[in-house]
């Protein structure tokens, strides 16, 4: 069966951008007004099981936000992990077996204005 990285990030970007309350980008482009979320990385690591090819996924997502202080960063971190831990997420190419957000952290960026959010989703998919 064919490797459901595409297929995975697809319904990822449809999951989020029907349930977070800012934009999603994958690649947001230059000066993008925030907040919005950024679909940065993914890091494949394969876990076949007997038979069966099995890959753990990780997905890096960044929130943006220029309002004061993390507040705004924190609410669409909370949003992400409601729109996707532990639930259900049908994909056209394999299975995804557990979908879990690993880690949220958030900071002021060295420009004293700018607040970032990071995301790690842990994803296993089958196929």
């Amino acid at each position: 069966m064919a490797d459901p990285s595409l297929t995975l990030q697809e319904a990822l970007y449809a999951r989020l951008t029907a349930e977070v309350s800012c934009p999603v980008f994958d690649g947001a482009p230059l000066n993008t007004p925030m907040p919005y979320v950024s679909i940065d990385n993914e890091v494949v690591v394969n876990s076949d099981i007997l038979a069966r090819r099995r890959d753990t996924r990780l997905f890096y997502l960044s929130v943006w936000s220029r309002v004061t202080g993390q507040h705004e960063v924190k609410r669409i971190m909370a949003e992400i992990d409601a729109a996707l831990h532990q639930r259900p997420l049908p994909i056209a190419t394999g299975r995804v077996i557990a979908v879990r957000v690993d880690r949220k952290q958030s900071n002021r960026e060295p420009d004293g204005v700018t607040y970032q959010g990071a995301v790690t989703l842990r994803i296993i998919t089958e196929h």
